[in-house]
């Protein structure tokens, strides 16, 4: 057989990214499976002490009007009134402590929704000029074992910036701000 033309290559790339892009997303989705239960974990104490500390004094409230009510029917309206202004401050903290639970999960629900997207999202860039279509990513792999054969450790890059130059037909790399290449397409 003859050489693989670019689209097979790109072909094969395409599915080898995919592969190793499903254990990130595995790992993702088990880092926000934990989060998620430890958000209803720490959403749950507050609803309690919440509902804990309302309810001894709703529980006295009713002890103490109960009677008056069934001993005066009528008369007990008053001191009903009384009582219910009187649990309003208590029912008002456990209505804001509860709707400040429920944005807070929210909250976080959102945020690891977001994260969730970003390593489950295919995301591709290609650069088309001339007769040439080249990803983005391909330059970046090229770039890294560019600077690797150059006799550096792969766990040395902390960071690459990539400069493609279609005039050049080539590509320029920074790595850690410090060490420069070049890369031809």
């Amino acid at each position: 057989m003859g050489k693989k033309s670019t689209v097979e290559e790109i072909k094969e790339m395409v599915k080898e990214v995919s592969k190793s892009a499903e254990p990130v997303i595995d790992e993702a989705r088990k880092k926000a499976e934990p989060l998620i239960k430890d958000v209803a974990k720490k959403a749950e104490p507050i609803y309690n002490d919440i509902r804990e500390k309302a309810e001894p004094i709703y529980q006295d409230l009713r002890e103490k009007a109960e009677p008056i009510y069934n001993d005066l029917k009528g008369k007990a309206e008053p001191i009903y009134n009384d009582i219910k202004e009187k649990a309003a401050p208590a029912a008002e903290a456990v209505k804001t402590r509860s709707e400040k639970a429920r944005k807070a999960a929210k909250t976080v629900s959102d945020d690891i929704s977001l994260k969730a997207v970003k390593f489950s999202c295919k995301e591709e860039v290609f650069v088309q000029y001339s007769h040439h279509e080249i990803r983005t990513t391909d330059i970046i792999e090229k770039a890294k074992q560019d600077y690797v054969s150059k006799g550096n450790k792969p766990s040395s890059i902390r960071e690459i910036q990539v400069y493609i130059k279609p005039s050049d037909n080539a590509a320029y790399y920074v790595v850690n701000h410090q060490e420069t290449g070049k890369i031809g397409f």
